[in-house]
Order: structure tokens, then C-alpha cells, then sequence
């Protein structure tokens, strides 16, 4: 039973959330998939680089995401250098670097809905969301594009709800019944929720968005009422 939920919103000049699939030109999700959101959740709380994948799972941690600003993407190439010819500059003699192209989200803003039965975790995220502090720094995807973080509030104003309703998060295309409106614009995409220390990917999950960030109507729906706004969790 879900009682109390962080809620914080995320931004950047920039985000970039590889698209797993993708190898010679990297391609970015819409918003942020699980295994990133957790990383940052990590960054924030002093858990260190790839010692957290067991410790959540879908069974002990949920989460939300709604879309705040519009999603707009663009392209840029990168300056990248040619590691199989070496880690250093000075090791590689001809041709050191090599152009990627690369997709990034422009301006993202999210509101995370966050929960965890590992009440050291949710307790320590509370303090440093407060305070606005992270121990590491936190990241939209990839090193180089930092994220800025607000403390929402600790909500515990919640009830569960099944019927119809206008969702203000992404929602699981097997959790809810969506219905399509006119005048708005929808994306579907599968993304990783979960990975564990191997960096094997345990769940994926087929997201619905609406990329200008207004509601999702759903019929039929298990949702939550966090304060003011429909919820599911992914």
C-alpha cells in the first residue's frame, strides 16, 4: 500500500536517454526510462555508480513520470574519441576522433512521483530534496548534460481509484485503457524499467505519452489521486 509519495521535478538545457537499440547513431527516449531515473535517484543519495540495480525492483520501488514541457527533439554530432584505437589522444597517431550524430531532447521537465520500501533510501532523498543537495551530481542521461532538481512535497493526500479519469503521467499501455482525443499528440515507446548487476535488463514496458504534456484519458483504469493529479505508476 502506496501512503506517501516524493514528489520533485527534473530539468535540463538538455537530455539524452539512448534508445537501447540504437548503435551507430544514438537515439533518445522521450522521457526518462527506469533504470536512468534510478540512477539519478542514486546519484542524489550517495549510492554509488552500478551498486543499486539489485536493489530496486518492481516489487519494492514505484514510480511516475508526467511530462511537464513539450517534448522537442534535436540532432547534434559529436566529437568522440576512437577508444579502439586507444584511450588517450596521444596514444592514437591518425584520425583520433570520429563524428556520431546524436539525438537530444531540448529543454526536458519532468514531475517524478517516487516511492520505496527502503525507507533509509526514501528518508535520505526526502532530506536532500529538501535542502536541495545531491552527494553525486545528478544527470539527465549522460555526464555532460547535469540536471536541476524541486522539492515538490511529501504527499500522502492519496486514493485509488478504478474507472475513468484524465491521467497527468505516461501510463503503461497494460495498465490502463487508454483513449485517444482529438488535438493531441500521442508517442508509444518501450523502455527499460528495471536491470539487474549484470546490466541485464530485467522489464521492459510499452509507454503512452502525449508529447505536449496534457492528460491521457483512460477508461476502466486503476489509477492514484496525489493531491490534485491522476497517477498511475510505471
Amino acid at each position: 500500500m502506496i501512503e506517501k509519495v516524493l514528489v520533485f521535478d527534473i530539468w535540463g538545457d538538455y537530455g539524452h536517454f539512448r534508445k537501447v537499440e540504437t548503435t551507430t547513431s544514438s537515439l533518445t527516449y522521450s522521457i526518462p526510462t527506469g533504470t536512468s531515473l534510478l540512477g539519478l535517484v542514486s546519484a542524489i543519495v550517495g549510492l554509488k555508480r552500478d551498486s543499486y540495480y539489485d536493489l530496486f525492483s518492481l516489487d519494492n520501488t514505484k514510480y511516475a513520470i508526467r511530462i511537464l514541457n513539450p517534448i522537442k527533439k534535436v540532432g547534434m554530432n559529436l566529437s568522440l574519441i576512437d577508444t579502439k584505437k586507444g584511450m588517450y589522444l596521444r596514444d592514437i597517431k591518425k584520425n583520433p576522433r570520429t563524428l556520431i550524430p546524436f539525438e537530444f531532447l531540448k529543454e526536458p521537465r519532468y514531475r517524478i512521483y517516487f516511492w520505496t520500501k527502503h525507507l533509509e533510501i526514501y528518508q535520505k532523498l526526502k532530506g536532500f530534496l529538501e535542502k536541495h543537495q545531491s552527494f553525486y551530481t545528478p544527470y539527465l542521461g549522460i555526464s555532460e548534460l547535469i540536471a536541476n532538481f524541486e522539492f515538490i512535497g511529501e504527499l500522502d493526500d492519496i486514493e485509488k481509484y478504478c474507472g475513468d479519469g484524465d491521467i497527468h503521467t505516461v501510463i503503461r499501455k497494460d495498465k490502463a485503457k487508454f483513449i485517444a482525443e482529438r488535438g493531441k499528440r500521442y508517442g508509444l515507446e518501450r523502455i527499460p524499467l528495471f536491470m539487474d548487476s549484470n546490466r541485464v535488463v530485467k522489464e521492459y514496458a510499452d509507454i503512452i505519452l502525449e508529447l505536449n504534456g496534457k492528460t491521457l484519458k483512460v477508461s476502466d483504469s486503476e489509477f492514484y489521486r496525489i493531491g490534485s493529479e491522476n497517477v498511475i505508476f510505471i
